[in-house]
């Protein structure tokens, strides 16, 4: 009897069986599974048995280019590893024009535009072909109506809409085209939506508005702001998740990063201090705001940078009791559920002086 009393009072948690712990993993969602893998290390190796990396912890869009093939590549600051969506897209020299969570929009240099679904590999459908130009930019407004922005050498912009039977009409381009020396449009970032208008900007401040109401003026430069007040290298438009229109603005050499936001009063651009908690991705083409589940995420902006890459893992994009994640192809059994803020991707905390590392592609 005492012996059986000592083994019950010394045994605890983590040395329940392999199989049992599968089973408990089993009935739990899989969002809880990187919590389950902090409690020990044999907690963590019965999760390692069946590794996925679950899509809220903030992966970041890369790019899809490749020699001959569009292949999906995100890169996760939590995990500090890239993730490749196994899946070629069949497109060479295909572009993003727009990315939003499941579906990726993208141009080939045939003027076509294709919308995918990123959990499936299906092609969605086949987007009205483009007029006469070539876009920089394609935006989605609630995947109901979309805007084409062309700011090379001239601003224009089309729209198309999706009627009734869900199909989409042809592109109707703006008769009023910008000459793009007025603007200087920046070529790194996306036009915004931000109050039912397309804003553009220019690299040094100004913004250009379309607005779908009248959409034969196509853009038209605003008479305010007139300027950031300094000079910067690159320049990425973005909307907060307080519905304000703000810019990341990065100086030459990378020795310092700024955020402003537009004071729609007086239409000046005005510095920012924090981001309120929140996050912000930017540097390829497409910019996104979130509120982070991790302290040390709060208040930083990441930009990619394509060297040096870490581990790239192999993965199926699915959807798993309404959570969206990746699954490798080949298990991995390494430690997955480490939360570390060593990445491998340049970040900057606001408020917390220069830049340390020169980053570069």
């Amino acid at each position: 009897m005492e012996a059986t009393a000592s083994t019950s009072q010394t045994r605890d948690w983590s040395s329940l069986p392999t199989d049992v712990l599968l089973l408990i993993l089993g009935t739990l969602r899989w969002s809880s599974h990187p919590s389950v893998a902090l409690v020990c290390q044999q907690w963590r190796y019965a999760v390692s048995l069946s590794p996925f990396y679950p899509e809220w912890i903030t992966p970041l869009l890369l790019n899809t280019a490749d020699i001959g093939t569009a292949n999906i590549r995100y890169y996760s600051p939590y995990y500090n590893k890239n993730f490749e969506v196994d899946d070629t897209l069949k497109l060479p020299g295909a572009k993003i024009c727009c990315s939003t969570k499941r579906h990726l929009k993208m141009r080939t240099d045939k003027s076509l535009v294709f919308d995918f679904d990123l959990v499936t590999g299906a092609l969605v459908q086949v987007l009205p072909q483009i007029p006469y130009t070539l876009f920089n930019f394609v935006i989605s407004d609630h995947d109901e109506r979309l805007f084409g922005a062309e700011a090379t050498f001239t601003i224009e912009v089309a729209s198309s809409i999706r009627n009734n039977s869900g199909e989409w009409e042809d592109w109707k381009l703006a008769e009023n085209h910008l000459d793009w020396s007025r603007l200087r449009a920046s070529p790194v970032t996306n036009p915004v939506l931000h109050n039912s208008l397309l804003y553009l900007l220019g690299q040094n401040g100004r913004l250009a508005v379309y607005d779908p109401c009248r959409h034969d003026e196509g853009f038209k430069i605003l008479d305010k702001p007139n300027s950031f007040g300094f000079k910067c290298e690159d320049s990425y438009l973005l909307e907060s998740n307080q519905g304000e229109l703000m810019v990341v603005l990065i100086e030459r050499h990378r020795k310092m990063v700024h955020v402003v936001k537009l004071n729609e009063q007086r239409m000046e651009w005005e510095k920012v201090d924090s981001l309120q908690g929140q996050t912000v991705f930017t540097g390829s083409q497409t910019t996104d705001v979130h509120k982070p589940k991790f302290n040390w995420m709060e208040n930083k902006v990441f930009f990619p940078r394509f060297y040096n890459w870490t581990e790239t893992i192999y993965v199926d994009l699915i959807v798993h009791d309404g959570e969206l994640a990746f699954v490798p192809k080949t298990p991995s059994y390494s430690d997955m559920y480490l939360d570390t803020s060593a990445t491998n991707i340049w970040s900057y905390r606001l408020g917390y002086g220069a830049a340390i590392e020169y980053w570069g592609t």
